[in-house]
């Protein structure tokens, strides 16, 4: 779901690279006005100074109703609910990979969690424009999923069983918790299960991008060897 688009494309004057050209014919063919501008109103528009000689203006995608999503989805609906997820870093890496792994939404608390910021859109490279983010109250949220016949699967270190032992296809909600308490026991209570990433080493856990990825992956491979077997 294409929910950003851009709007004008701004390159630095005088840049001579393929990679531009490539830009500068998909920019025509899009009809997307180009605009050559110097390195300093670059600068400017650019936090971080690191932008390569072309930035893009983009419409900015606003939030969605959980519930109009679940309404345009199909049965293997994959969602995933971040319980205080505050650092934009970890929003965007999981929007990115989400785009990757076709997450039909991600679901965030409206109070302490990290929003839809310049910060995630850029780190999501463009997986924040794709990936529809619903902002609404966890627990009536996670009523909804229930009605809906979703299962909420936790990932957590509290869990019994490795994520690669069970079913993760169908519809399904990945639970998964912030970067100081994690997921709160109240949401724990609610899901149909609790899995773990095993941990070997001495670190007690990944980083939420890298869980959520993980997972998301391993739903990936299982959605495959099914549709496999079908065929």
């Amino acid at each position: 779901m294409k929910r950003g688009g851009v709007k004008r494309l701004l390159v630095l004057e005088g840049l001579l690279d393929e990679r531009i050209d490539d830009i500068l014919a998909q920019a025509k063919r899009l009809k997307v006005p180009v605009d050559r501008v110097t390195r300093e109103r670059l600068d400017k528009i650019s936090k971080t100074k690191h932008h390569q000689g072309v930035i893009a203006l983009v419409d900015t995608p606003g939030y969605v109703s959980l519930e109009s999503i679940l309404k345009n989805t199909g049965k293997d609906v994959c969602l995933l609910v971040l319980d205080g997820v505050q650092d934009p870093q970890n929003l965007g890496s999981i929007l990115r990979t989400g785009d990757a792994t076709k997450v039909d939404v991600v679901l965030i608390p409206r109070k302490e969690s990290a929003g839809l910021t310049p910060t995630v859109f850029r780190v999501s490279m463009g997986g924040a424009a794709n990936v529809p983010v619903s902002k609404e109250s966890i627990y009536p949220a996670v009523k909804l999923l229930k009605a809906e016949g979703i299962r909420l699967i936790a990932i957590d270190t509290r869990g019994k069983h490795d994520y690669w032992d069970m079913d993760l296809t169908g519809a399904v909600a990945f639970v998964l918790g912030g970067e100081g308490e994690g997921i709160s026991p109240t949401l724990l209570e609610k899901c149909d299960m609790v899995l773990r990433i095993p941990m070997k080493g001495q670190v007690p856990n990944l980083n939420v991008g890298v869980s959520a990825a993980v997972v998301l992956y391993e739903r990936l491979r299982q959605m495959n060897a099914k549709r496999t077997l079908s065929s």
